[in-house]
């Protein structure tokens, strides 16, 4: 009887030991899934990236407010009324204007410049973004970023 006995507490002891067992295995995926992430975060992200490159620059304004061209306009005008006689006088004064129209209006757009940065960021996923900014750069190569809704943020 002996012998029996102590065969049953042998399996009972093997078949703790064995659910122990199961029961650490069965819990490890739990565990990781509950550890901190001391890993970069940036590799989890598929809107981070890192700054490759800026470049700062002067953007002439896409347009002026109509000032530069009439300005332009008037002087070319008289400027050319000075010159030739008869129909010749009539068709400088038209050219004096329009000359002088389209170079006030390139004055006024040079003379209202926005200071703009390109940034180029290398994606997560390695593709590269360019993003265009206002005013001087604010990013420095190495940087993490976030695109949110299609701007760095």
């Amino acid at each position: 009887m002996k012998n029996f006995s102590t065969r049953i507490g042998s399996l009972s002891k093997h078949a703790l030991l064995s659910a122990a067992t199961l029961a650490l295995v069965g819990m490890a995926p739990l565990a990781a899934q509950a550890s901190p992430d001391h890993g970069n975060r940036a590799s989890h992200c598929g809107n981070c990236g890192t700054v490759i490159s800026t470049h700062t620059y002067q953007q002439k304004a896409d347009h002026g407010s109509g000032v530069g061209i009439a300005t332009g306009a008037v002087i070319g005008g008289l400027l050319g009324n000075q010159v030739g006689h008869g129909n010749g006088r009539s068709l400088a004064t038209v050219a004096g204007a329009v000359g002088g129209g389209y170079a006030g209006n390139e004055i006024e757009k040079r003379s209202n410049k926005k200071l703009m940065t390109q940034v180029r960021v290398r994606m997560s996923n390695g593709a590269v973004r360019s993003f265009t900014e206002s005013g001087a750069s604010r990013r420095h190569e190495g940087q993490q970023v976030r695109v949110i809704n299609g701007h760095l943020g």
